[in-house]
């Protein structure tokens, strides 16, 4: 009898432990952590991160390359020549190909001998103008330029062939260079502005200052002469 009750601890504890992990309730499905749903801020949004071809044009780029820039300032050329073409819809001809060189003449002009010269004369009182961000600002200064233009071509092309007297075509034509101009020199000065503002040095930028409204207007008198030896619609309407 004491072997018999001795032996049936021994016995009976493996199956009791087999019968509790058969007994024990399995891990129900719904005990599963539930995936988090997709909330409106994951979801991407349509177009977000994507520009329009005039803002990224127009767009302040200041890591950009050589190669970046002087593609800008290409596109701003081409789309001057456009206004250009529209000139010489009045006289036709030949016509179409010097007013096409013409107009945007006097921004390589400007671009070539104005800023180099700004920058140099910005120099002397040690403003912190580098090179690449002088190129920029006339890039993109001339961007600007060539879209005003550009889109003024159609309008300048129909004053130019529907006007009657010579001299009100050339005005018509010369009021859009004028605003197209305008618009460049704004953005060129506003940029190198941005960048020449130093606080604590009145001379400094009193002299900076200076220079740029001077640059403005020599920019303003050699476009207006370029425009005026090249653009036979101006010679033509007497102005």
């Amino acid at each position: 009898m004491q072997a018999q009750a001795t032996c049936l601890p021994l016995t009976s504890s493996p199956e009791a432990g087999t019968d509790a992990g058969a007994n024990e309730p399995a891990a129900r499905p719904d005990d599963a952590p539930a995936a988090p749903a997709p909330g409106p801020a994951v979801e991407p949004t349509a177009g977000g991160g994507h520009r329009s071809w005039t803002a990224a044009l127009l767009a302040e780029r200041p890591s950009a390359s050589l190669r970046e820039e002087l593609s800008r300032f290409g596109v701003g050329v081409g789309l001057a020549a456009l206004y250009g073409l529209s000139l010489g819809a009045r006289q036709g001809g030949v016509s179409f190909v010097r007013h096409a060189a013409g107009v945007p003449a006097a921004m390589i002009a400007v671009a070539c001998v104005g800023v180099p010269a700004l920058t140099i004369v910005l120099t002397l009182f040690d403003a912190p103008l580098d090179p690449p961000r002088a190129l920029s600002a006339t890039a993109r200064a001339a961007a600007a330029t060539g879209l005003v233009l550009g889109g003024l071509a159609p309008a300048s092309a129909l004053f130019v062939v529907t006007s009657g007297a010579d001299a009100t075509a050339a005005l018509m034509g010369l009021l859009g260079l004028a605003v197209g101009g305008a618009v460049g020199i704004c953005i060129l000065l506003r940029d190198l502005g941005a960048v020449l503002q130093r606080k604590g040095d009145l001379a400094g930028v009193s002299g900076t200052t200076a220079a740029l409204v001077v640059f403005a207007v020599f920019a303003a008198v050699l476009a207006l002469r370029v425009w005026w030896g090249m653009l036979p619609i101006l010679k033509g309407g007497a102005l």
